[in-house]
């Protein structure tokens, strides 16, 4: 057991919470690991800052996220806040010697995200991205059996990711509706996660061609407040990509689905198997071969559930959550954190994600298709 302890700053409360109770409850799982002591929390206002800090039991908030970073009592940092503050908390941060946890996307456009790498290049910094899904038992399954070639050839990809959060068109946006807040709705906020699947499993699309849509033009900037303000940003994206090698993906993100609540998911096609995975039955993984002999076809359930081989609890065998991802990526944040090693996913992967969003809105600004920027 590792007696040393971390000590760990917070900013932003929104997903943030998420966050926080995975690095209170840490060390239980990984026992091999420091436990994490919540230290300080900053927010955008001090009464949300002070609610975060009751809550999961801060030692200290503020509202004021210069004080954390600049804070020489802490270890490491998780950056949580809108994606219009990344840039310059990420750049200020990566000045200090704090182990640093950043939320997707990395910036609210490709020029953020290479501003953000290339200083961190320069500083002989990295940060770990958070994409919690490629810490799935059956999507790190899934990615080990394209590796070893079982697919053949890759024929088509398709993801997806729906919500319904927006469905009632009374429910503010906030800041998701301001493309300068946030730089795109569904295209970047929900489909990054499935880009970095796409490419973390098969490699980077070569080109995008994009179409988005806003489907509810206008809504109440706040809660009970009867006015309304334009929104700037999608509902809707769908995306059409060439892979390497030739194949082809589609992506398509929502967050006014009707029915779905984090309906993620994947089907990959090549000439030898076929593979597909939701996160509605995340403890599963699916795999159907290539076969004329029809007693040899058809999709084949492989259990994964919760096969986390440095991990004491709960059991390989107990069903896995959206929650257990998250600790499953903080672990590995950390482990690399304390040996030096480096971080996957890192802020490249974050550019690469966020350079496959900004052609997919090039895309559908000039109704064309965009070749996807080297990183």
């Amino acid at each position: 057991m590792n007696e040393k302890k971390l000590r760990a700053g917070l900013i932003g409360s929104g997903v943030g919470r998420l966050y926080a109770a995975s690095l209170r409850a840490l060390h239980d799982y990984y026992p091999d690991l420091p436990a994490v002591e919540l230290t300080a929390v900053a927010t955008a206002h001090a009464y949300s800052a002070e609610r975060a800090r009751r809550h999961f039991g801060f030692e200290r908030a503020t509202a004021d996220y210069h004080e954390l970073i600049a804070a020489d009592d802490l270890d490491l940092l998780v950056i949580a806040s809108p994606p219009r503050w990344h840039r310059p908390m990420v750049e200020a941060a990566l000045k200090s010697t704090k182990a640093l946890y950043v939320d997707k996307p990395l910036g609210v456009d490709l020029p953020d995200a290479q501003a953000i790498l290339s200083r961190a290049r320069a500083l002989g910094r990295d940060a770990q991205m958070i994409f919690e899904f490629r810490f799935c038992p059956a999507v790190q399954t899934a990615r080990q059996v394209i590796g070893e070639g079982r697919l053949g050839e890759i024929y088509a990809f398709r993801g997806v990711y729906f919500r319904s959060s927006y469905s009632d068109r009374r429910t503010p946006l906030r800041w998701k509706g301001s493309r300068a807040e946030s730089g795109g709705g569904s295209v970047n906020d929900t489909a990054p996660h499935v880009i970095d699947l796409l490419t973390w499993m098969l490699g980077m699309p070569d080109k995008v061609a994009a179409q988005t849509r806003t489907f509810v033009p206008t809504r109440p900037p706040g809660k009970d407040d009867p006015r309304l303000v334009k929104v700037e940003t999608d509902d809707h994206v769908l995306m059409l990509l060439t892979l390497p090698g030739g194949g082809l993906g589609t992506i398509e993100s929502g967050r006014m689905v009707a029915g779905s609540v984090h309906d993620v998911g994947f089907e990959i096609h090549g000439s030898r198997a076929s593979l597909r995975w939701s996160l509605l039955d995340s403890n599963h993984l699916y795999l159907a071969d290539s076969d004329p002999d029809p007693l040899k076809t058809g999709w084949r359930q492989i259990p994964t559930l919760q096969r986390y081989p440095e991990a004491a609890l709960p059991g390989w065998d107990v069903p896995a959550g959206m929650m257990r991802f998250h600790l499953a990526s903080l672990a590995a944040f950390v482990r690399q954190s304390l040996t030096g090693g480096p971080y996957d996913p890192g802020l490249e992967q974050g550019a690469r994600v966020q350079a496959v969003v900004q052609a997919a809105l090039d895309s559908a600004a000039a109704q064309a298709w965009v070749p996807v920027a080297a990183i």
